[in-house]
């Protein structure tokens, strides 16, 4: 739904129901960008440092690594 849609869906849904477990937006990319393997290495220590900090709430990206390249990080 559009965001300025999300409340009056959610209280629909839950009129109908009953409360949720957790409701929220999601952000997803319209686009992605394929990254290698050194950018790969490089954007997921990124997003490890950001996951440990605690001013840090939410985090989104819009970029696609290949299950290879996982693998040859793991």
């Amino acid at each position: 739904c559009a965001t300025e849609d999300f409340n009056a869906v959610s209280e629909a849904l839950e009129a109908q129901f009953g409360a949720p477990s957790e409701s929220g937006l999601v952000w997803k990319p319209q686009n992605t960008i394929e990254v290698g393997e050194t950018q790969a290495s490089t954007l997921l220590k990124l997003l490890d440092t950001l996951d440990d900090n605690d001013d840090v709430q939410n985090i989104a990206s819009n970029f696609d690594i290949s299950e290879d390249v996982l693998a040859r990080l793991a």
